[in-house]
């Protein structure tokens, strides 16, 4: 699927944080919607499941959409957030458009 839609569900949203956070004891993704509402969707580590991913650890945040969760069309914004027990660290900005039905 090449475009997202609001109120679109069960589609997994997943943020590539770029560094091994097999050791976060909290991890969330923040968003910013088109009209500047900001929040946080509750995600999980993730791994990939390849046998690259097994020997190089975790790197992915991921959240699995529920219906309410786009419920605006326009620029999203995504950015991870991962606490551990020496420090906590935000992801670069990921944008998303999100596209009204039948657009």
């Amino acid at each position: 699927m090449t475009k997202h839609y609001v109120n679109e569900t069960g589609t997994e949203l997943i943020l590539d944080t770029g560094i091994l956070i097999g050791s976060a004891t909290e991890q969330h993704i923040n968003f910013k919607k088109p009209d500047g509402v900001t929040g946080s969707f509750a995600a999980s580590l993730f791994s990939s499941f390849s046998a690259l991913a097994d020997l190089t650890g975790t790197y992915l945040l991921k959240h699995s959409l529920d219906e309410s969760d786009f419920d605006i069309p326009g620029e999203w914004k995504f950015q991870a957030y991962i606490g551990a027990i020496d420090g906590t660290w935000l992801g670069e900005t990921a944008e998303l458009t999100v596209f009204d039905n039948f657009q």
